[in-house]
């Protein structure tokens, strides 16, 4: 049912409980949760069952914690991949419960999913921020979503001292690494578009752009020469003088007319089918996750493609890994391996996770007396400032636990640990 690719996990550091200072630790720092990645890609699965899986996820977002007995909990869901990070004080009972619940989901083929283990779940996620496991080498959107993940986990509160440390971390090392490829930025959206101009006889006359993403704007400037449609919900497109802006009910109107069609959405559902359009040379690109466009269109002179059609298609042209691709490997392969140094170190000082616990306590005491000096506030209004207090939390333990990560023959990993301690004592 799965592949299942597991390093023995190291001790990680995470410790729960009731709001304290970080000197009121317990004599003994208990046994720290390991850390577990599940996940699928464009590698391993198709893209009717990374659809089915994402719309479970969805479906089960306030139980999957639980469900997986997580401590902390994140997740990656992109176009091309779907990556749940966890940590676990049961990291076999975690797999057992995520095999259980994920044979449920339409598509699922042996192979469909993997699971990494401790330093295994360290390395994937950094070869992943780094651009390496990339439909297109060294990506440069994949490395803006991983953070943006560690950011949606840290102000929701799901993510604290290991798998938030885990994130920084990973941001940090796919700069790093992507520095090492040496690439200038490159993206699927990019190449895919390349393609698609390649696939035309000549210079597209039409291009309908449904969304005003980045694909959008990458777009236009690539077809200079054509007439411009947009689909978009903005009143306007200011950055695009000769753009056409429509609204959705227009498209099967104007799609006849053109000869690149690019949809880039999160619109769930078609947006075009079989027989809207008519017999002229054309390329489709569906580059939306769920599809925007159905497969069923792709017959006679309109090709359409979707993300697995180009994985294929990039997948015959990728260039051999040269000797920057062996520096970036070398790089992501030994920070996953100090970062479990790090784990293991702060497992026997429960330092972080005191100071992470201390820190979320004064957090909710002081939102929860600003909320009751708000009384008429909105539900939504609320949820903004309970965001920003977690917001502020995040970025302001970032720098003490990237300093606590470090290590250096003048001040090792152990006694930086304990001035962190000193100074959360004296501040608390």
């Amino acid at each position: 049912m799965k592949s299942t690719l597991v390093v023995q996990p190291k001790p990680a550091t995470l410790t729960r409980g009731t709001k304290t200072r970080p000197s009121e630790a317990p004599a003994t720092a208990p046994r720290s949760p390991s850390v577990v990645l599940f996940g699928t890609s464009f590698k391993t699965s198709s893209l009717s069952f990374r659809e089915a899986l994402a719309s479970r996820i969805d479906e089960y977002s306030s139980e999957l914690p639980s469900m997986l007995a997580s401590s902390e909990y994140a997740q990656l869901v992109t176009c091309n991949r779907i990556e749940i990070l966890i940590a676990t004080d049961s990291p076999r009972g975690s797999i057992r419960a995520f095999e259980e619940w994920v044979s449920e989901t339409s598509g699922l083929q042996p192979g469909s999913v993997y699971v990494h283990e401790g330093v295994g779940a360290i390395d994937h996620l950094f070869r992943v921020a780094s651009g390496l496991d990339s439909m297109v080498l060294g990506e440069e959107q994949i490395l803006s979503q991983v953070k943006k993940s560690g950011v949606t986990a840290r102000t929701s509160g799901s993510s604290r001292a290991s798998l938030s440390a885990l994130f920084d971390a990973s941001v940090s090392v796919g700069r790093r690494a992507r520095s090492a490829l040496g690439l200038a930025d490159a993206s699927v959206s990019s190449m895919a578009l390349r393609f698609a101009l390649e696939r035309l006889p000549r210079p597209p006359r039409g291009v309908l752009l449904i969304g005003t993403g980045k694909t959008a704007r990458l777009a236009a400037s690539l077809v200079r020469g054509a007439k411009l449609y947009f689909v978009t919900r903005r009143s306007e497109v200011p950055s695009f003088s000769r753009a056409v802006v429509l609204s959705r009910v227009d498209i099967k109107r104007v799609a006849p007319r053109c000869d690149l069609i690019i949809s880039a959405t999160k619109h769930n559902g078609y947006v075009l089918r079989k027989g809207d359009l008519d017999g002229r040379r054309r390329v489709v690109l569906d580059l939306a996750f769920p599809r925007n466009v159905d497969p069923g269109l792709n017959s006679g002179s309109t090709e359409v493609y979707n993300l697995d059609d180009l994985a294929r298609i990039f997948s015959s042209r990728s260039p051999q890994a040269g000797l920057d691709s062996v520096r970036a490997e070398a790089i992501v392969s030994e920070e996953a391996r100090r970062f479990a140094r790090w784990l293991l170190a702060s497992r026997q000082s429960p330092t972080l996770a005191q100071v992470y616990r201390w820190a979320e306590g004064t957090r909710k005491e002081e939102a929860d007396a600003a909320l009751r000096r708000l009384p008429n506030l909105s539900a939504r209004e609320r949820k903004v400032v309970e965001a920003m207090s977690r917001r502020l939390v995040s970025k302001l333990l970032s720098p003490p636990t990237l300093f606590a990560r470090s290590s250096s023959p003048e001040l090792p990993q152990k006694e930086r640990l304990e001035l962190v301690q000193r100074i959360f004592d004296q501040g608390g």
